[in-house]
């Protein structure tokens, strides 16, 4: 979510100033450390913690089947602790796949990576190769192994996520037993490619990749209606639209995105996160200036343009923490969906700087998709780590739910395996080979139990 990349930071600050949150809440205040205490595991927000029995760091096969098959009680694994969700944490054994990194194997247009590799780093070597991954999210820190677990995505009406992009795939079971899968192998096959972690361990999965292709991004702004009947008029027009909606502000950022021949890069973009830390800091502590803070911020976005190679336009620096609530709701669904999400916020005057992130995004057959055989507009709503995120989702997870949003699997959200096999249609089938592949219930952490038993 890059917000800022095009605004006028100096007429911006000079305007922020005469608004009356400068002096007390000054910059060199509100950006101070919180000297926050560190602890063995934790995910990116914080809101996440471990102290595990054990950690292991496998660098190879050998090692992670001896790690699993050698340890007792609960196995989880982790990659680049993006998620927001319970599904990392455990008591007992905590593994990390970042040494289970690069490139094994190339054939054509299919790569083959280790399951800790990092997505900015598959995509830049896939460039240097001539090729592009066919969509990406715009966070790219995430392992690959993690990112499909949790079916992460980019936007795209007729592009799926990263789940529906794998082509083959190896899974270590809790005995240290590897399978082989691919789309010939069915259910399994279907299931490891958005698992949560709950069937096994991934260690390598292949992609069939694009040629190398350039992307042409364009941001600008427009009030909020306007841009919610720009997105729903134009959604089939473009390879990739999103908007960002400021709901108290009634303004939104729009962004579209589509292939180009034009050779030439666009300078590098600026690093917009201290400014967007201290935009936080400041509606936090002056909630009263918040919906004034989202209007000046779209005032002083400048209409631009941004080109370069795929996975540079796709890739955002993100270093302002923050928690996230995404549902997925059907495409057709999406406008109203947001507009009572919007009105939910304004009637109620929540203190939420961060903008609601709209995407459309593909379907697929992957069974616990969120996108399972539904095309997808997914609502992202997101609040400052140090703030309270309860204020803003309770009020909001009920009308996501009302259109029968589906939860993003590695985001918070409230629902336990009743509601969920309501939602999910091939929830039954995907219990049946998490239980023919765990059946001691060892890929379990408190979080997935409750989901799924």
């Amino acid at each position: 979510m890059a917000l800022l990349n095009s605004i006028d930071r100096r007429a911006f600050l000079k305007a922020l100033g005469s608004a009356g949150a400068a002096g007390a809440l000054a910059p060199g205040q509100l950006l101070a450390d919180a000297g926050e205490s560190s602890s063995a595991w934790q995910n990116w927000s914080g809101n996440q913690t471990a102290n595990p029995e054990q950690m292991a760091f496998p660098r190879n096969d050998d090692e992670l089947r001896q790690a699993m098959s050698g340890s007792t009680g609960t196995l989880r694994a982790f990659g680049g602790s993006h998620s927001f969700s319970g599904v990392v944490p455990t008591d007992n054994t905590l593994i990390s796949l970042e040494a289970m990194a690069g490139l094994k194997h190339q054939d054509g247009d299919l790569f083959t990576w280790g399951a800790g590799t990092r997505l900015g780093m598959a995509s830049a070597q896939a460039w240097s190769q001539g090729h592009s991954f066919t969509n990406e999210p715009d966070i790219n820190l995430q392992s690959l192994a993690g990112a499909i677990a949790t079916s992460t995505h980019g936007t795209g009406r007729q592009l799926t996520s990263l789940s529906g992009q794998v082509e083959a795939l190896t899974l270590m079971l809790p005995d240290g037993e590897s399978l082989s899968l691919t789309e010939k192998d069915g259910d399994p096959f279907l299931a490891a490619c958005c698992s949560l972690g709950a069937l096994g361990i991934v260690t390598d999965l292949t992609f069939r990749h694009q040629p190398a292709y350039r992307l042409k991004e364009h941001t600008w702004t427009l009030p909020l209606r306007e841009a919610m009947a720009f997105v729903e008029r134009e959604k089939d027009n473009y390879r990739h639209i999103e908007f960002f909606a400021f709901p108290l502000g009634n303004q939104a950022i729009v962004k579209t995105m589509e292939i180009t021949d034009d050779p030439q890069d666009s300078p590098p973009r600026e690093d917009d996160n201290e400014l967007l830390e201290l935009i936080c800091k400041v509606a936090m502590h002056a909630g009263w200036l918040t919906p004034s803070l989202q209007k000046l911020v779209t005032l002083f976005v400048e209409d631009s343009t941004f080109t370069a190679p795929s996975n540079v336009v796709y890739g955002n620096r993100r270093t302002v923490r923050f928690n996230e609530m995404e549902y997925t709701v059907p495409a057709d669904d999406g406008m109203a969906c947001l507009e009572e999400v919007c009105d939910t916020l304004r009637k109620e005057d929540i203190n939420v700087f961060f903008p609601i992130e709209f995407r459309y995004v593909g379907e697929d057959n992957r069974l616990l998709s969120m996108y399972h055989e539904r095309a997808g507009a997914s609502l992202s709503i997101h609040q400052y780590f140090a703030q309270d995120y309860e204020q803003v989702f309770k009020p909001v997870e009920p009308i996501l739910r009302k259109y029968q949003g589906r939860p993003h699997w590695g985001k918070l959200h409230n629902l336990a395996r009743r509601e969920l096999a309501e939602l999910y249609p091939a929830f039954d089938r995907f219990q049946a080979v998490r239980r023919e592949l765990d059946p001691q219930g060892r890929m379990l952490n408190p979080h997935l139990m409750r989901l799924f038993t």
